[in-house]
């Protein structure tokens, strides 16, 4: 049977194999064997390198820091890099040839630029927003909240994240901040307004600029004009919101056309057809396939891998979106407060970047949460989304063991039972299928496949549920 579904697969969608079906959420990589062209995400984890789900062999590759040469040590974990190389979604292991790591963002916190009550930090006239227990912290495994960290105005910060438009509030959501004792300004962003002496610089391309930029003559590459997405280093520290620039490099592309690219982070503009992740524009169509969630589920804010090839005009064409918090839990809410709610027995956490649609939240509510894991094991919301009053309830996530004989998988710590009256179903975008017990607990991999089930009049997590999906998108 399991032979069965993985031929009906491979059959229906030459992108989609089994094994990018019980890769859902942290994905990477293409289904196909040789991988992607060029990655781009956060370092996760080291030995050699984990960036968007793959482990990276990092054995004779060049390694660059801001431009210059480097080891693998001088990788942290935190870092956006950018790996050209080759990947095996099936083994989740890939091969780097260049490893490049930049930073967004370096300088001095500006006076009164710590804000203590909403975690952030402001540098170079830029907001920082910091994450406890998942925005990386001077490189320290015991620094993890924003008052461990200490930051004092005029601290000289080295800053790397995603530019994050969440709620209308622009800034960077860092993914690593660490304290330097020396080192130069820079920072990255789009241009506008140029002249023959000055441009304005924004982390988001299309809005007011937040910083001016002066240079001198022969210091402006050629083929930098207004959009155009540039680093700027500076020997001083800006002054009355303006800073004069002793370098402008006009960043490199992702890649060039036709190679395959994967790129994650924030959505800051646009709708799910046309819209700007991490400083890239991504295109999707109908042949684009979702994971850890549906196209309807897109929105300005939301955490999400796009991967395909690059068109002409260096927009990726994406062949799958994946949402990077694949926890989805639908149920009435409980203990509802500022800071944290219970749903399905589960308390999430609720922080100052949680998106809230439909607010204010109540108990009783009947709530859709998208979460994920900090660096503690906790659920941190993503978005809640208040809808109406159903009695059927949903919990999504990855499956940490599983009971062929006994019939049960546990998911975010809940044994989740099923019996003889349970619908097993596998579904791609392009097909679903109805598979017996036998041959759904075949396909599941503890910690990897992630597995949507559903009760229909509930009451008790304990109770059977009705059915139970390997979904890959729809």
């Amino acid at each position: 049977m399991e032979n069965i579904i993985r031929s009906i697969f491979k059959a229906t969608s030459a992108a989609v194999s089994i094994f990018a079906l019980t890769a859902c959420g942290g994905g990477g990589g293409s289904a196909n064997s040789d991988g992607v062209a060029v990655s781009k995400g956060v370092i996760t984890a080291k030995g050699s390198v984990f960036v968007n789900g793959i482990r990276f062999s990092t054995t004779g590759a060049t390694i660059r820091i801001d431009d210059n040469p480097g080891s693998e040590s001088d990788l942290k974990v935190g870092m956006i890099v950018k790996v050209r190389g080759t990947s095996d979604d099936a083994t989740k292991t890939g091969v780097a040839t260049l490893v490049e790591a930049r930073d967004a963002l370096e300088g001095t916190i500006d006076d009164n630029g710590v804000d203590p009550a909403n975690n952030t930090i402001t540098v170079m006239g830029q907001l920082i927003k910091i994450e406890d227990n998942v925005t990386r912290l001077n490189d320290d495994d015991t620094i993890k909240v924003f008052a461990g960290a200490n930051f004092q105005p005029g601290d000289l910060v080295e800053i790397s994240g995603f530019p994050d438009d969440n709620g209308g509030l622009r800034g960077l959501r860092a993914t690593r901040v660490a304290k330097k004792s020396s080192g130069e300004f820079e920072i990255k962003g789009f241009v506008s307004n140029l002249t023959a002496n000055s441009f304005g610089l924004s982390l988001f391309s299309g809005v007011t600029a937040t910083l001016t930029v002066n240079f001198a003559t022969g210091t402006l590459p050629a083929g930098v004009g207004d959009g155009s997405f540039v680093e700027v280093k500076s020997l001083v520290a800006p002054a009355a919101g303006s800073v004069t620039a002793s370098f402008i490099k006009l960043e490199d592309q992702l890649g060039v056309a036709g190679e395959k690219v994967e790129v994650e982070g924030i959505v800051t503009s646009g709708t799910v057809a046309d819209f700007m992740i991490n400083d890239q524009r991504v295109v999707t169509n109908s042949a684009t396939l979702f994971e850890g969630g549906l196209g309807d589920d897109f929105a300005v804010g939301a955490k999400l891998e796009a991967e395909g090839p690059l068109d002409a005009s260096g927009a990726i064409v994406a062949k799958k979106i994946s949402y990077r918090s694949n926890i989805r839990i639908q149920a009435d809410a409980s203990a509802v407060s500022a800071t944290a709610l219970t749903v399905l027995g589960k308390t999430v956490a609720i922080n100052q970047w949680t998106r809230i649609d439909n607010g204010p939240l109540a108990n009783g509510d009947y709530l859709e949460v998208r979460a994920s894991l900090d660096r503690n094991g906790n659920l941190i919301a993503s978005r809640i989304v208040k809808k109406s009053a159903s009695n059927r309830a949903f919990l999504q996530g990855p499956v940490t063991a599983a009971d062929s004989a006994a019939g049960t998988l546990t998911i975010l710590g809940s044994v989740i039972a099923t019996n003889g009256q349970t619908e097993f179903r596998v579904s791609s975008d392009l097909s679903e299928l109805a598979v017996n017990a036998a041959s759904f607990f075949a396909l599941l991999s503890p910690n990897i496949t992630v597995v949507k089930v559903r009760w229909d009049n509930f009451t008790d997590i304990a109770l059977p549920v009705k059915q139970a999906e390997i979904e890959l998108g729809k």
